[in-house]
């Protein structure tokens, strides 16, 4: 499966979420002025594997994970952020299956809430979202 078939796929489905902030991808520069909570994703690769010595594309499964960020104003109660941060990882039930051009990416875990941390003016809870492709 390619990677741009990859993003689509969980990007796609991120989108369909009830009630999510703003979405901005990736390769998007954040207007300045942009009023928050909004999300922030990142898709991190960690490996694309062929167990087939043959060394066709068949049967390759790329594992990654995505990187969904609720960024928010700080000098407020973090519970703002940790719900919907809740909910993204409510969202991406593990096992869930989502097909694309022909593959599948198939979510391998239940998300992770990851620590919180301070960015300038920002509050950011990242959801880290695990999957394997094929």
């Amino acid at each position: 499966m390619r990677e741009a078939d990859i993003s689509k796929a969980l990007g796609q489905y991120l989108m369909g979420m009830a009630d999510a902030p703003p979405i901005y991808w990736e390769n998007q520069n954040v207007p300045e002025g942009t009023a928050r909570p909004y999300l922030s994703v990142q898709m991190v690769r960690v490996s694309r594997r062929n167990p087939d010595l043959s060394g066709g594309s068949a049967g390759t499964i790329a594992r990654g994970y995505m990187q969904v960020t609720v960024v928010s104003d700080l000098d407020q109660f973090a519970t703002s952020s940790e719900e919907t941060a809740d909910a993204i990882a409510a969202h991406f039930v593990k096992g869930t299956k989502l097909e694309e051009n022909g593959g599948k990416v198939t979510i391998m875990e239940a998300p992770s809430i990851l620590p919180a941390l301070r960015d300038g003016s920002d509050w950011r809870v990242p959801v880290q979202i695990d999957y394997w492709a094929s």
